[in-house]
Formats: structure tokens, sequence, C-alpha cells
């Protein structure tokens, strides 16, 4: 049976590690070393500032999308929530697990009130369809320069 809830560090940390290395393997263009800064996202969730919702088929964990809320600098009224990392395991993405885990997740980063949602997709792995689908325009893009 397919699950969707919102999760703590404490119960996603221990079973998340396949996954995050699932998803560095396919989205990190330029394979600059993964460091997961646990003290940050411990920091961020102690002030009610992350947010984790997972999708689990029989308490396994298939999926995760995280999302920092916060007041940009120069829109430092208007709350924001972007999207850290959304992952669905390649097998599930048949069918509509994707699109309801998403929509699932938007929905439940709505209820905290953002004035805008942010989500950033990859040019090898780019959901932008789905977004639209969902009622997402395009916002901006973004190009990066790897420095050795």
């Amino acid at each position: 049976m397919i699950t969707y809830q919102q999760e703590t560090l404490v119960t996603f940390l221990p079973e998340s590690k396949p996954l995050f290395d699932k998803h560095y393997a396919e989205v990190a263009e330029l394979q600059i070393p993964l460091g997961f800064n646990a003290e940050f996202y411990w920091h961020l969730e102690s002030r009610n500032r992350l947010k984790i919702y997972t999708i689990r088929d029989n308490g396994k964990l298939i999926g995760f999308s995280f999302w920092v809320l916060f007041y940009p600098p120069h829109y430092k009224t208007s709350l924001t929530a972007t999207s850290d990392a959304i992952f669905v395991l390649q097998e599930y993405r048949k069918g509509l697990f994707g699109y309801k885990f998403l929509k699932h997740s938007l929905n439940e980063i709505k209820k905290h009130n953002p004035q805008r949602i942010l989500v950033g997709v990859k040019p090898n792995n780019d959901f932008g369809k789905i977004l639209e689908r969902l009622g997402a325009g395009h916002f901006e893009t973004v190009y990066s320069f790897k420095l050795e």
C-alpha cells in the first residue's frame, strides 16, 4: 500500500542514504562531492523551517521531498517555500505515483502559507511539464560554473 506522510529527520535519516545516493547519481551533473550537512538540517527543523514529505510502499521508503521555508533577503516579509530535493525511485515513476506524490507535497507545503513556492529542476531530469500541469510557471533559469 502506498502512503504519503510528513516525517522528521529522526524518522527519515536512518533509511535515507540509499535514496540520496540514487538521487545524487541521477541528477548531479557536475559530480561535486555530496556532503550532507546534517547540522544545518537539524537547525532548520528546530526552527520549523524544514519539511520532509515521504512516499512509502508497505513501509519501505521509496521517495522524499525536502522543503525549506525562508524569507529571502530582498523579500523579508514574503515567506518562500523552496524544494531542496525531490526524488522517487525509478521503478515507481510509472503511472501516477510521482505525480501524486508531488501534488501531495505541494498541498502540504501550501498549508504553511508561503507567498510563493519554488521548485528547481535539472536539465537532465526535467519534470517541468508535471509542475506546469500542477499550475506552476517558469520563474528563472540558473546556470552553474564548476570551479576546480
